[in-house]
């Protein structure tokens, strides 16, 4: 399918795992991509990734600053003459395991600033671009299940990802009520096999093959979770056969929640 032909993306935190599988899914429908990130591309994983696709282009973002998101969708419209999806993908988890009452607070304003902030600044700058397009935007915010449970020592992180889930549907209602065209909305991932995650699921597990039959076991459906599935639904989204969908959350789990 061909559904963002025309169409120019921005993601942010682009160059990890899954914003590389999301570019790769936008682009094969047919979107100008950018890619925001205050990494640099690693030698040769453009071709690895996009092979004869376009490649996407790459700019600075430092999402906690409201300077450099203003400079990036800049370019970005300066690059493609508008902005019409946004992927609020950047984002951390926590650094080491904490009962919450023991949260150190420079460790919960951290990835509250990236989760949350961050996507704060980014709604706000895609909105102010995309308001007065004639055909408006889509913006999609990368959530978690995590947000909708609670956990045993990873309270920041799901506790961030539940402000998102909240900040999605006051961004949605707001541009609907005051007439932009622009909708909002969030993916909402299990364990989504990522290089990263598999590390940390062979050091909980202690092999590979362990790894991917516990995680398997979390799910009803009994799979895995990759990139590329969330990748799909957020193109989904992106696209005009999501026209009437705003402030949705949009879970990616096999399962997992519903149990």
């Amino acid at each position: 399918m061909k559904r963002l032909i025309g169409r120019t993306a921005f993601i942010s935190g682009g160059l990890g795992g899954m914003g590389m599988a999301i570019a790769h899914r936008l682009i094969s429908e047919g979107a100008n991509v950018v890619l925001g990130d205050v990494a640099e591309p690693q030698p040769g994983s453009f071709d690895a990734c996009f092979g004869e696709l376009p490649h996407p282009q790459v700019v600075r973002l430092d999402v906690t600053s409201q300077a450099s998101w203003k400079a990036a969708i800049a370019k970005t419209i300066a690059l493609h003459g508008s902005l019409d999806v946004l992927v609020n993908n950047a984002g951390v988890v926590m650094r080491g395991a904490h009962a919450f009452d023991e949260i150190p607070l420079d460790e919960w304003q951290r990835v509250f600033s990236i989760n949350v902030d961050g996507v704060f600044l980014g709604l706000q700058t895609a909105i102010g671009a995309m308001k007065s397009n004639a055909r408006g935007g889509s913006i999609v915010n990368l959530g978690s299940v995590a947000s909708q449970v609670g956990s045993k020592d990873a309270g920041a992180y799901g506790a961030s990802k539940a402000a998102v889930t909240n900040m999605t549907k006051q961004a949605a209602l707001s541009a609907a009520r005051f007439g932009y065209r622009v909708r909002v909305n969030a993916v909402h991932p299990g364990y989504v096999w990522t290089p990263l995650i598999e590390q940390k699921l062979i050091g909980q597990f202690g092999s590979l093959e362990a790894a991917q039959i516990a995680v398997r076991a979390m799910n009803p459906m009994g799979d895995i979770v990759t990139p590329d599935d969330v990748a799909a639904s957020i193109a989904f989204l992106a696209s005009d056969d999501a026209r009437m969908i705003t402030g949705a959350d949009l879970v990616i789990d096999g399962g997992r929640l519903i149990q």
